[in-house]
């Protein structure tokens, strides 16, 4: 589900001091035509969410965006699978990198299996904003970085976590840079996130594609992203 309808609402749920006025304020601004609304704790979070799904006097609740002191309570939420979030977006953001190695090491799976993204809030504005809109309009989104960690698994289910960039070279021919490029490819990333967080140019992402694409023997991107998910990336 994507904002896209005059009602849409993005509700941030945690505190003021992460989710500030300006944060707000920006969001309504370059995510059009999304309203934003701040909510400080899941119980009111139930209380204002109408039967219908909406915020009275803001619109549809289309993505849902957790601080770090709720984001056990937003996998709560995602395994109550209630009718109301099966369409939207859930984000967990987060401030401190090892916050997000800890939570895939003990919510992976569920994290990855419910298509719930996780957003640092220690990117640039630039970097953060383009994140936020591509999830906003449908993408799932979680750094490379943490996409190394091993995910856990519920017991008796089998383990896929995703693929060293080590491992996908010596499997596949790439580079290591260019196994980096796949892996972040095959977690659904556009060339401008890619180029972001590598620090590289959006001409170079293309090349680097370009060249996984004719290592690997397939027609697109898409065909690229199978190949990577055969071989057991996450």
């Amino acid at each position: 589900m994507s904002c896209r309808r005059d009602d849409a609402a993005i509700c941030f749920l945690g505190a003021s001091q992460i989710f500030s006025d300006t944060v707000l304020r920006t969001v309504e601004a370059e995510i059009s035509p999304a309203h934003s609304l701040r909510i400080g704790d899941i119980e009111s979070f139930r209380r204002e969410l109408g039967a219908d799904g909406h915020f009275e006097g803001v619109g549809a609740l289309c993505t849902l965006v957790a601080d770090e002191a709720h984001a056990e309570a937003l996998l709560e939420l995602a395994e109550e699978r209630a009718p109301l979030l099966d369409r939207v977006k859930l984000i967990i953001a987060f401030e401190d990198d090892r916050f997000g190695e800890t939570l895939m090491d003990r919510f992976g799976a569920r994290i990855l299996a419910r298509q719930i993204s996780l957003l640092p809030m220690n990117l640039n504005l630039t970097t953060w904003l383009l994140s936020l809109r591509m999830i906003v309009s449908g993408g799932h989104y979680i750094p490379p970085a943490l996409l190394r960690c091993r995910p856990a698994e519920p017991p008796g289910a089998e383990r896929r976590g995703s693929m060293d960039p080590d491992e996908v070279a010596a499997r596949s021919g790439l580079t290591p840079r260019e196994a980096e490029v796949l892996g972040m490819l095959a977690s659904g990333q556009p060339n401008k996130i890619i180029a972001g967080q590598l620090s590289l140019s959006e001409h170079t992402v293309k090349l680097h594609i370009h060249r996984i694409i004719g290592k690997l023997g397939v027609s697109n991107r898409t065909e690229a992203a199978i190949w990577y998910h055969r071989r057991g990336g996450a």
